[in-house]
């Protein structure tokens, strides 16, 4: 059976926001201190809190151009890697 991911993404697109999201210092520092912060204060930091980080940090889109208004990306994924980090 074929590997249907992208590099263990579910696809190109959850793949390409976390790319930037962990390549980018300012992006990563941001993340992490918002999913303490959720976790500090017992709430679940899911995948709205992580699509608003992403706009936080970058706008409406990637710098490769990957708009976060694309129904591929996996927000719930993006968020349990954020909350692992």
């Amino acid at each position: 059976m074929p590997d249907s991911t992208y590099n263990g993404w579910p696809n190109y697109q959850t793949w390409n926001v976390m790319l930037w999201m962990d390549n980018e210092e300012s992006a990563y520092r941001e993340y992490r201190e918002k999913a303490q912060r959720f976790k500090d204060k017992k709430r679940h930091f899911g995948g709205v809190a992580a699509r608003a980080v992403c706009e936080d940090c970058f706008g409406e889109r990637t710098p490769d151009g990957v708009s976060f208004n694309n129904n591929r990306i996996k927000w719930g994924k993006i968020a349990e890697a954020m909350r692992e980090s």
